[in-house]
């Protein structure tokens, strides 16, 4: 695991526990396009992007390098910004519980 997927893993769970993180859609698109374009910005050691699906609660789930990910969004409600992120979906589940 890189030091980012380290840092966006911690940085979840501290927002998380400070204020309800509301967990959203992956951004609109062609679903390889959206998950390559976020997966790459955070973890940048992902070479290769293989399946990408979109799940009916609109994130995607997505393969690169043969990791699996779980690309979403999130809005902080303490300042209403949206993030756009990636998840590797073993740190989903035990950070979020949310299944990839």
């Amino acid at each position: 695991m890189s030091i980012t997927a380290v840092w966006v893993a911690l940085s979840m769970v501290n927002v998380v526990s400070a204020a309800a993180l509301a967990i959203g859609a992956a951004p609109k698109g062609d679903t390889s396009k959206v998950a390559e374009k976020i997966i790459k910005k955070n973890f940048p050691s992902c070479k290769k992007m293989g399946a990408t699906t979109r799940k009916a609660d609109g994130s995607i789930k997505a393969t690169c390098s043969g990791v699996e990910f779980l690309v979403f969004t999130a809005v902080n409600p303490k300042d209403n910004k949206t993030m756009e992120l990636a998840m590797n979906c073993t740190a989903a589940k035990a950070h979020l519980n949310i299944s990839c």
